[in-house]
């Protein structure tokens, strides 16, 4: 039967007529169609190798070399984030990262942006709650222009007050959109409810409307030599470029980087403390929920870390979790369901949250609760665990598939202080891990009544549903 012809036939312009049909007949099903196809062998991950090497500046210099395409990237990381911010200018350092590609030395945006052209090289700043870095990468052999103009954008931003101020406006405008979400307004507020208002972490990376509205160009230029410096800085470098190679590039563009700033103050950590309210963030009408349980936990690097990655794909971290097969699949409550634990420089996070149907949202916390729970009480099973495993072990390639991705997970190494085999030894840490270490990591990090809860929704529909469930007295908030 020709290709046109079963078109046709699928959509039901033609019907089958005897005088063809009879010519065409299904070969009997083969007797090996009935036994499933066997996974092949597992492959170990390729997983690429970190060299390291010091300029006399104290530059910290990260090399993982690929030679298979002609293409290099190099990224400045540096310290501090929005752990450095201030108090009261939250969301400093996020701004000072924006305004990094706005030109630098005598070149300015437009020029900047002509010069990156004519390299055919991609360009991008920004920061985070513990670091920041500046990237540029393209052909291996523009990779002294490029490191030429990544080092000017570093150490001699022009950082001019028409550029500021568009800037800033863009950041004002980009947080207005964010707080228009349910979502956006959740993690506005969660920082401060986790660690509190007067910890590092404790406010939003880009900031609030109000401490970013009050924020100047002479701000932005005294972060800018408070945060940058050799002392606190690595600079990464991925793809077609080695050692050796790397580091005379490294001298000749930032070998004479001098700056007084010094690495920053290490992070306090953060007892959990048990729940006493639930926070709602009144948004009216609104036909779903968002719901969010968090806690504060460990920092990057604590030996319970991998044990609880674990623990988290079983609990929320996947499709197939016992979170969302209960709140998607089972009870409809949900599009979906997941969670994550967040590891950082001094103290990270577990995260759960779902997006529950308005009429749903006691009983989704409650079913979330109950898996919480059930953690504990039903100890995930050796399929479970190996299944996370198994997913976890996989998928570590995929984490390195670009340059770019070798020097953001390169970048994680550096700021937190972690062995250049970090991840050579992941997989063999994983396959330890036994039920003992998931049971005992979900009693300590994963027990109900020490979740905050956040909810943004409709407040006079979902406040009454919320009494039975006993979760504490109810706070309400505004946006």
């Amino acid at each position: 039967m020709s290709r046109t012809l079963s078109t046709l036939l699928l959509f039901g312009v033609f019907t089958a007529s005897p005088a063809w049909a009879e010519t065409f007949t299904v070969p009997k099903e083969e007797g090996w169609r009935a036994a499933r196809p066997k996974p092949g062998a597992p492959r170990e991950p390729a997983l690429p190798t970190f060299q390291k090497a010091t300029l006399s500046n104290g530059l910290t210099l990260l090399v993982a070399e690929n030679q298979a395409l002609p293409l290099v990237s190099f990224s400045l990381v540096i310290k501090g984030g929005a752990a450095v911010d201030p108090p009261g200018q939250a969301g400093l350092t996020s701004l000072t990262y924006a305004m990094l590609d706005e030109g630098a030395g005598d070149l300015d945006a437009l020029a900047l942006a002509d010069r990156l052209a004519d390299l055919g090289a991609g360009f991008g700043a920004a920061s985070d709650r513990d670091s920041g870095a500046l990237s540029i990468s393209g052909l291996s052999r523009n990779a002294d222009p490029m490191l030429g103009l990544l080092a000017l954008t570093a150490m001699r931003p022009r950082m001019q007050a028409a550029d500021f101020e568009r800037v800033k406006a863009q950041t004002l405008a980009a947080m207005e959109r964010r707080r228009s979400s349910p979502q956006g307004l959740a993690f506005e507020e969660l920082p401060a409810i986790l660690y509190g208002a007067d910890h590092p972490l404790g406010h939003p990376p880009t900031g609030n409307p109000a401490s970013v509205s009050a924020l100047t160009l002479d701000h932005v230029k005294a972060q800018h030599a408070k945060v940058f410096g050799p002392k606190s800085a690595a600079l990464i470098v991925s793809g077609a470029l080695g050692l050796d190679a790397a580091k005379a590039l490294a001298e000749t563009h930032f070998g004479q980087w001098q700056s007084g700033a010094e690495p920053p103050p290490a992070i306090p950590g953060k007892q959990a403390e048990p729940r006493k309210s639930v926070i709602i963030i009144d948004k009216a009408p609104a036909p779903q929920t968002v719901a969010i349980l968090a806690r504060p936990i460990f920092g990057r690097g604590h030996p319970d870390e991998v044990p609880l990655t674990l623990a988290n794909v079983i609990f929320g971290g996947a499709f197939t979790s016992r979170l969302n097969l209960n709140l998607r699949e089972d009870k409809g409550y949900t599009y979906g369901a997941g969670s994550q634990a967040i590891f950082r420089q001094g103290v990270g996070a577990f995260v759960a949250m779902s997006a529950l149907r308005q009429d749903a949202t006691a009983p989704g916390l409650k079913e979330t609760f109950k898996e919480l729970e059930g953690m504990k009480k039903k100890p995930p099973s050796k399929a479970e665990i190996d299944d996370a495993k198994s997913s976890l072990i996989r998928s570590l390639t995929g984490d390195f598939e670009t340059n770019g991705a070798i020097a953001g997970e390169a970048a994680g190494i550096f700021v937190n202080d972690l062995p250049l085999d970090y991840f050579q030894k992941l997989p063999e840490r994983y396959a330890k891990v036994s039920v003992a270490d998931i049971r005992r990591v979900s009693s300590a990090y994963l027990a109900p009544h020490l979740m905050k809860v956040v909810l943004v929704g409709d407040q006079a529909v979902i406040g009454p549903t919320l009494a039975p469930l006993k979760l504490g007295t109810l706070e309400v908030r505004k946006p």
